[in-house]
Formats: structure tokens, C-alpha cells, sequence
């Protein structure tokens, strides 16, 4: 029996008040969209006077329901206490999802359960999924999603609905091995990193870019992308670029991006940035439109990613994409991504790899044609195929 329908359940999803939230959920779900039909469950988390917070003001905006072209999108709300009661949060996005699920199965006959983050999607998922008994896959995105709610709740609730998921997708070979050895079975297993939007990432001129961005065009530029948090590295870029600025005075490092869901490193960075004395040299532009970002990669010399901790890094992904040459930790599926020095280095995960790999990138010559040319193959349509066979295994083993 072939796979139609999915209902699919993610925590962090675009709506049209956040449209940038989880775009690579979106994308995917796209791109699998013209071989099953998909509607999703984006809960909202809600709270008393959550209109005080700048993350949440503007929450009460999101619609009950929406398209996002030909995907409907539900967003009820649950009750969520920022940073605190997590345990309840569970019970709560339960209470959210369940019956919603239920009211949607009844027009809406769906052949499987895609869960796209761990907490607080997969207990309700799970449980929904044995109520119906319809298949459950499971998506599996970073180190983060797996430990960020505390050990007890990942060791109590987590992993054991893990092991039971159907099937488990796994954007690295790295979270495989962390779970397996934690008990899930490696053949629930499948690694599909992300895909790229081909379409909005592809080769232009630099000149032609830095004058559209209004960027120097005797500049060396080397350029960083994520939210504003400790995980994302900002500060190892800055410590770098600060041995490099000494050798290369024309050189300029712009990083785009605001806070995010595990909060705002902004004010150390700011720090870090006068410690430095590269007030003028280094830019902390704030957050920026997503499809601006195909001018900012073709405009940079280099881009770096510093994290900590990643799956399947999208930025990495679109900056090849756009042909810019990339420095990176090896975190997540980057070594799956930049594979050969062709595209750029590829560093250890530590405070003082970044600089060196920097140097190298900077004074060698790369073919960014080439480099965009080699990323397009995978696109978002490439990833899809791939889950759809996954898909496919979970829902067969239902029947």
C-alpha cells in the first residue's frame, strides 16, 4: 500500500507572523508535499501576559489555521511557562494536540505520524500514534534537541518513546551514535541531512552583491549566520578575526542573526567585540530577510560556522549553495556536507582551530561556480525522495 496522507506534528514551524521559524521543517515538508498530501500541527505556546516578552508578543497574531501554499497548518495553543515547569509543558502540548489530531483524522485520514522534534512533540506523538495505530517517524535534528530539557526528562520520557518510534531520521552519523548508545536500535536509523532550497541559493557576482547590500568592495569579508547563543560559536569567530585583522587590516567580519530559542549571547559578544577594540571592524547586523541571504553569501569571501553543536547546519548548506568558500567545525553533518577542500576547511571543534582554518581559506583560490554547481544536486526535492521511502517502512510495518 503506497503512503498518501501525513500529519505532521513540529514544535517550531514558519507561520505567517514568524515566517523564518523551522523554514527547513517547511522545506521539507514541501518537497514531499508533491508525492503525499501533508497537513501539520504547529502548537503556539501561550501563557499569561506573554505580550511583556519580545518573543512572544506578537504570538497572539498567528491565526488558528493557515496555508502556507499548498500546506494547511494548525496552531493551537498550549500553556508554556518560559523556562520553567517543563515536565508540565508535556502534559499540556498533550492536551493541545491530541484532540485536534483526532477532529483532523476524521476528514483526514492520515497514514502516518512525522514528529519533528523531540520535546515536546514525540510524547504526544507517540501516544497518538498507539491510540490509531498508525506509523510514527521520528526526525532527530541535534545534540541540543536531545539534552536541552535536562537528563531526566531525556532519559524518563524521551528515549523511552525513541526506542519505540517506527522509524528515526537522523540529519548525522554523530546522533545515530550518541542514541545508540543509549539503547535505540541502529536499524530504526536512517541519516538524511537537510536539503537546500536551490531556487532562492545560487551563484551571482560578488561586486554585483556588495553594491546591491551597499558592502565595500576592497573589503575582505568573511561572513557568519545563526541566532545570537553561546552554541553558535560567534565569540571563537571573534577571537579569530582579531589575530586576522592585525595581519590584514582590510579585512571585515559581518554576523547576521538575533536572538533565538535558547536566548541572546548579543550583550557578551558586544564585550568581547570592545575587549578587541573592533568596534568598527566586526558588524553585528540583526536579524535578516531570508531572502536577502542570497546577497550576503555572494557578497562574503569566506563564511564560517564556529558552532558548538549542530545536525544539519542550513547556513553551511546555502553558502555552498551561493559558491562561498566555508570554514567550519566538524559538528553534525558538516563533514558530510563540505567534503573535500575544493569547497573550503573543515576544523576541529575547538577554540583554536577556527583561526588557522580561517587563514588557509583566505589566501587560497577557490571555483565558487564549481563549488554552487556541486551543492544544487541536493536539493530539497533529493531529501524528500529519501523520506519518502522511509515513510514508507514505518507505514508498512503497520499494516
Amino acid at each position: 500500500m503506497v503512503i498518501v496522507r501525513i500529519l505532521a506534528i513540529s514544535f517550531l514551524f514558519p507561520n505567517s507572523v514568524n515566517p523564518n521559524h523551522g523554514i527547513f521543517v517547511l522545506n521539507r515538508l514541501r518537497g514531499i508535499s508533491k508525492y503525499c498530501e501533508v497537513k501539520v500541527i504547529n502548537p503556539i505556546p501561550w501563557f499569561p501576559f506573554n505580550y511583556r516578552l519580545e518573543r512572544y508578543k506578537d504570538c497572539y497574531r498567528i491565526p488558528q489555521k493557515e496555508y502556507l501554499g499548498n500546506i494547511e497548518v494548525f496552531h493551537p495553543r498550549f500553556l508554556s511557562v518560559p523556562k520553567y515547569l517543563k515536565l508540565f509543558e508535556s502534559f499540556s502540548y498533550f492536551v493541545s494536540v491530541f484532540p485536534l489530531a483526532l477532529k483532523i483524522h476524521k476528514v483526514f485520514q492520515y497514514d502516518l505520524i512525522d514528529v519533528h522534534w523531540l520535546y515536546p512533540d514525540l510524547p504526544a506523538a507517540y501516544i497518538l500514534a498507539k491510540y490509531l495505530k498508525k506509523g510514527q517517524v521520528t526526525t532527530l535534528r541535534g545534540k541540543e534537541a536531545l539534552f536541552s530539557t535536562g537528563m531526566g526528562i531525556y532519559r524518563n520520557i524521551i528515549l523511552p518513546c525513541l526506542k519505540r518510534s517506527d522509524r528515526i531520521i537522523s540529519l548525522s552519523q554523530e546522533l545515530v551514535e550518541i542514541c545508540v548508545a543509549d539503547g535505540v536500535k541502529n536499524e530504526k536509523f536512517q541519516v538524511i541531512r537537510n536539503g537546500v532550497d536551490t531556487e532562492r541559493f545560487y551563484f551571482l557576482e560578488k561586486a554585483a552583491c556588495r553594491e546591491k547590500l551597499g558592502l565595500p568592495k576592497d573589503k575582505r569579508i568573511i561572513l557568519s549566520v545563526g541566532a545570537l547563543i553561546y552554541r553558535k560559536g560567534f565569540d571563537r569567530i571573534i577571537k579569530a578575526f582579531s589575530h586576522i585583522y592585525k595581519k590584514d587590516p582590510n579585512a571585515r567580519l559581518y554576523i547576521l542573526g538575533s536572538e533565538g530559542p535558547e536566548g541572546t549571547y548579543r550583550r557578551q559578544l558586544l564585550q568581547i567585540i570592545n575587549k578587541y577594540s573592533l568596534v568598527e571592524k566586526i558588524h553585528l547586523v540583526g536579524s535578516v530577510k531570508n531572502e536577502d541571504l542570497l546577497f550576503w553569501y555572494n557578497a562574503a569571501d569566506v563564511f564560517c560556522l564556529a558552532s558548538r553543536g549542530e545536525g544539519s547546519p542550513n547556513v553551511l548548506s546555502e553558502a555552498l549553495a551561493c559558491g562561498c568558500p566555508t570554514v567550519s567545525t566538524d559538528v553534525g553533518a558538516v563533514s558530510e556536507i563540505l567534503i573535500d577542500n575544493s569547497m573550503g576547511v573543515v576544523v576541529l571543534n575547538d577554540d583554536e582551530s577556527l583561526l588557522p582554518g580561517l587563514m588557509l581559506t583566505l589566501s587560497s583560490k577557490y571555483d565558487r561556480r564549481e563549488i554552487s554547481r556541486h551543492i544544487q544536486q541536493y536539493n530539497w526535492d533529493w531529501c524528500a525522495k529519501q523520506v519518502m521511502q522511509v515513510y514508507q517502512e514505518a507505514h508498512m510495518g503497520q499494516l
